[in-house]
């Protein structure tokens, strides 16, 4: 009998300790991002990734001046949207791996396509990794949209109109590059 007074006691005083130590910490509050937010963070993360891949192969690959420049001008657009990308996945907890590895998806450059830009080179080369980027670029603004019109976050959202706007730009820019 004794040793259950004795280890009721025991609890009694940690419990109390415990409560008189301060207040409790406060729960974590609600986190502003939604699943349309963490779907579109780990897929564009992904596609901008391997699109800037892809375009930094032009200066070795590339046959034409101009498709060199304007692979230059997308690798070095998509970096500054990645810095900008990585740093909401990052505030949104969210693993850098791509959950997206081997799925074939509009506007994704895959594992697969770099291997193929790879061993490609000249004219050949060019026509692929243009076919690529514009469709990159063309998804880049069909999924901004939907991130801006159904996305919680108020940053994310703001980064989704900018990454849209890039690919509209980078749209127009790879339609006159031949």
């Amino acid at each position: 009998m004794t040793r259950r007074v004795l280890g009721a006691a025991v609890v009694a005083l940690v419990m109390g300790g415990c409560a008189t130590t301060g207040p409790a910490p406060a729960a974590p509050g609600p986190t502003p991002f939604n699943p349309t937010d963490v779907a579109w963070l780990q897929l564009v993360v992904p596609m901008t990734d391997n699109a800037r891949s892809a375009a930094l192969l032009a200066p070795d690959h590339a046959a034409s001046t101009a498709v060199r420049s304007a692979a230059a001008a997308f690798a070095g657009t998509q970096e500054r949207l990645l810095v900008r990308l990585r740093a909401a996945r990052d505030r949104a907890g969210l693993p850098a791996a791509d959950v997206h590895t081997g799925h074939r998806m509009p506007g994704m450059v895959t594992a697969a396509d770099l291997v193929a830009l790879r061993t490609d080179r000249g004219a050949g080369f060019d026509r692929r990794l243009l076919a690529l980027l514009r469709a990159h670029a063309a998804q880049l603004v069909v999924l901004a949209r939907g991130e801006e019109t159904s996305g919680a976050d108020a940053q994310t959202r703001e980064l989704a109109r900018d990454v849209g706007a890039e690919g509209a730009h980078e749209s127009e820019v790879l339609a006159r590059t031949a």
